[in-house]
């Protein structure tokens, strides 16, 4: 019975064990740098891009630079662009092309230490269908275009997050049904603007859309950077305090530092959803959960997050039908919010 019982602690030592090691094995990953990728728009390193014969645009636009930690397009970055016959389309060192006779050639893109090639057609002028919704487009584009910069600080973030947010009501609501937000024609009718969807063309209907694309890396970059919510981020918000009070029925954060433009920008980048309406630069909102560690529930709350404040004030809120309700804090019950998980220092507090 004894041998018995040694060979079974044994067993279950050595299950132990291995996982334990699996776990170490896994750990140091996390510790490693994110591999950056580096492909065209439609995630290959060979693309097919046909253009009417006149097109100009930059090319760098629809070459995705993205880890966890990075995002940027071609143009943003060193990169070296290289066309096949110059007669057909010409390009220059910041990627910017000119289509300018019927012809095919391919250009290779260098870029982060890879290579893409852009199978590229141009067509005679006039060749692509010209809508309305094209024509609308081109004007929503050329307005996103002008003065695109390089790198994000608070002002021109919000600036650009505005142009973003008009140039896809403009998609949104005047453009034909085949076109898509960065330019091309889809195969059949473009289906609702929040699908995902891949089926398009090879016809940049639109060049000069391509500068959303761009757009977006910089406003994801200036996110990935300046998230309050983020433990990698350079902005996390850290909680040195917390208070829960069942009489008004709401909790206090205090932060450590005062929340700074950065980060309201981030937050609104983050929760965009929340942050409709929202055209201020002093405040944002945002979502979190909060957890009963006594009753063993989690509750959502909407705080808003307010420029040069430490302070967050949080209301508990309860899902039912249909709709959000305040929800109770009990008295004497310990509440969790904030983590490391999302953003650092999370606290718990017993409600007075």
């Amino acid at each position: 019975m004894q041998q018995i019982k040694k060979s079974r602690f044994l067993a279950r030592f050595s299950f132990f064990l291995a996982v334990m090691m699996l776990f170490a094995g896994l750990r140091p990953s996390y510790a490693k740098a994110a591999v950056v990728q580096v492909n065209w728009y439609n995630g290959s390193a060979e693309t097919e891009i046909s253009v009417e014969a006149g097109s100009k645009f930059y090319l760098g636009d629809f070459v995705r630079i993205y880890s966890d930690t990075v995002s940027a397009t071609a143009s943003l970055v060193k990169a070296s662009y290289r066309t096949q016959d110059k007669k057909v389309a010409s390009i220059n060192g910041k990627g910017y092309l000119s289509a300018k006779k019927a012809g095919t050639t391919d250009i290779t893109v260098n870029c982060q230490g890879k290579t893409l090639t852009c199978h590229l057609t141009v067509e005679k002028k006039g060749t692509f269908e010209q809508t309305g919704g094209v024509k609308e487009l081109k004007a929503a584009a050329k307005t996103l275009a002008k003065g695109m910069p390089k790198k994000l600080n608070a002002a021109k973030g919000f600036g650009l997050n505005k142009k973003k947010a008009d140039y896809l009501i403009s998609y949104g609501d005047s453009c034909a049904t085949e076109l898509s937000y960065e330019g091309f024609f889809y195969e059949n009718k473009r289906p609702a603007r929040n699908q995902a969807d891949y089926k398009r063309s090879a016809r940049l209907a639109v060049p000069e859309a391509g500068r959303y694309l761009t757009a977006e890396a910089l406003l994801r970059q200036f996110l990935l950077t300046n998230n309050p919510f983020s433990v990698t981020s350079k902005r996390t918000m850290r909680i040195t305090s917390g208070a829960a009070n069942s009489k008004n029925g709401k909790f206090t954060a205090k932060l450590a530092k005062k929340v700074g433009t950065e980060q309201i920008l981030a937050a609104q980048l983050a929760f965009p959803k929340e942050n409709n309406s929202i055209a201020s630069k002093t405040k944002a909102n945002f979502i979190m959960s909060v957890y009963d560690e006594t009753a063993n529930r989690f509750y959502k709350a909407k705080p808003v997050l307010k420029k040069g404040s430490r302070q967050i004030d949080i209301q508990l809120l309860l899902y039912a039908n249909g709709i959000y309700q305040q929800a109770k804090i009990e008295k004497g019950h310990v509440y969790q919010f904030g983590s490391g998980l999302t953003w650092a220092g999370g606290v718990k507090v017993t409600a007075k």
